[in-house]
């Protein structure tokens, strides 16, 4: 399963993804944990990933529950080392999560051989960091953008719609399915937004281990730095990044994501008082 590259212990060292296994296996046996989860592997096993059960449950809001996990990643290509990170699946409507937690991402290349202590340690932070991921959430659900427009500008500016059949209907209805108030969308339901439309309506020719990138963009609303990021800086960088595709360049060939949008767009430039 080695793919199209070959083992050398100076410059390149073939990771065999049951050694990744076994070794996130054996830590979460010794926290007794019983592993459960599932693994996808590339056509060509160039790629695999793995989401495994930490056997951890946060609750950041009454009736909200969410299973932690560790997402490991490694691939064969030549160009993909070894990654571990925070993942969670949100059980009021099976919404993957992953990435939102840097402190607890772990990663090694194929430049040195598999490092068993590093899928060790790994496993500990994730299950020792409980109360973080939890106040991470919860603090997400007090930071709210402007409105649902700008929600919505702010998921295309991420690129999530880049992995959706129909990005802008796909991203309202998940909008619509997640924010409370259109007038007050936290960050988390916005994060919310993101990861159900990942993982209910995403493009079904795109691969899980493909979507791991786009919940991986997903996950820039619950990280900035040691926190969250400000939702007036996040809102803003993405109605100004519109305005220049839209309003700016002049481009005749550009369509809007939605009829009126330019005219929302230039609404929202004036709420953050930005030049146009």
């Amino acid at each position: 399963m080695a793919g199209e590259v070959s083992s050398s212990d100076e410059f390149y060292n073939v990771i065999q993804y049951g050694d990744v296994l076994d070794a996130v296996g054996q830590r979460l046996d010794h926290h007794g944990v019983d592993p459960e989860g599932h693994v996808t592997v590339s056509p060509n096993a160039h790629k695999m990933s793995a989401k495994v059960g930490l056997g951890e449950r946060v609750e950041p809001e009454d009736g909200d529950e969410i299973d932690l996990q560790l997402h490991a990643r490694s691939g064969h290509s030549g160009y993909h080392g070894l990654k571990y990170e925070l993942g969670a699946e949100r059980l009021i409507c099976s919404n993957g999560m992953t990435a939102f937690v840097k402190d607890h991402s772990y990663e090694q290349t194929h430049g040195e051989p598999f490092q068993t202590g590093l899928a060790h340690h790994a496993v500990d932070s994730m299950i020792e960091g409980v109360d973080t991921v939890e106040q991470r959430l919860s603090d997400a659900q007090n930071r709210e953008l402007m409105n649902q427009d700008e929600a919505l500008l702010v998921l295309h500016d991420l690129g999530i719609g880049e992995y959706l059949e129909n990005p802008t209907p796909d991203l309202i209805n998940a909008v619509r399915e997640e924010v409370a108030d259109p007038e007050n969308p936290s960050l988390y339901e916005t994060y919310n937004a993101a990861t159900y439309a990942l993982t209910h309506l995403a493009d079904s020719d795109i691969p899980e281990y493909r979507l791991d990138d786009g919940f991986e963009r997903a996950a820039e609303l619950l990280e900035y730095g040691d926190g969250i990021p400000h939702p007036g800086i996040l809102g803003e960088n993405a109605v100004e990044s519109r305005a220049d595709t839209l309003i700016d360049a002049e481009n005749p060939e550009e369509e809007e994501y939605w009829e009126g949008e330019t005219e929302t767009v230039r609404e929202l430039l004036d709420a953050h008082e930005i030049q146009a």
